[in-house]
């Protein structure tokens, strides 16, 4: 619900309203720490992999972003409602895998030639970008019809939920095909 006014009584609700989300989120957002430790070997090996950490998880809440916000400003418009959430958490997740393979085709060969990253690493980066595109597209897609339905607003809920989603299975997405391309010598 809106907050309307000013003063005290506005803040005071603001507070209320969001202060408990945000707790939520960011015991989420420790388990980023949980992943880190988890491939702290890997990441010890191949420093090279924690550049890539922001640019990853940052490009992941751009997509999911804009994926959330045109689903909350469509459910907003009573005659715009998408007519089936399937159909469009599908459209959202294809257009997640194209996009990110476009920026993956242009980054990749960057970090290459203009970074002089290693091959595996730009590999790893290159695989990431649609698959984290792709989760972002459908998680910000996917959870405004959620938390709708669960009768929450998704205007406080939906972009820290989908970003704080991100984050933990992003980080673990990247840093497991990380592994793939860049695995360990016993």
């Amino acid at each position: 619900a809106a907050i309307e006014g000013s003063g005290p009584r506005a803040l005071f609700g603001i507070v209320r309203q969001r202060t408990p989300w945000l707790m939520l989120f960011l015991v989420g957002l420790m388990l980023t720490a949980v992943v880190m430790h988890r491939f702290e070997k890997l990441l010890e090996r191949e420093l090279e992999l924690a550049y890539f950490v922001p640019l990853l998880i940052g490009q992941a809440g751009n997509s999911g972003g804009q994926a959330v916000s045109t689903v909350i400003r469509a459910l907003g418009q009573k005659d715009k409602v998408p007519r089936s959430a399937l159909a469009t958490v599908s459209l959202e997740a294809t257009a997640g895998l194209v996009q990110g393979t476009i920026l993956a085709c242009a980054t990749g060969p960057f970090l290459y030639f203009a970074m002089g990253i290693s091959y595996n690493v730009c590999l790893a980066v290159g695989t990431s970008i649609p698959a984290l595109s792709t989760l972002a597209n459908t998680l910000g897609s996917m959870l405004p019809f959620v938390v709708n339905y669960l009768g929450f607003d998704p205007a406080v809920i939906v972009g820290p939920l989908m970003t704080t989603s991100c984050d933990t299975l992003g980080l673990s997405i990247y840093l497991a095909i990380g592994s793939l391309f860049l695995p360990l010598k016993l």
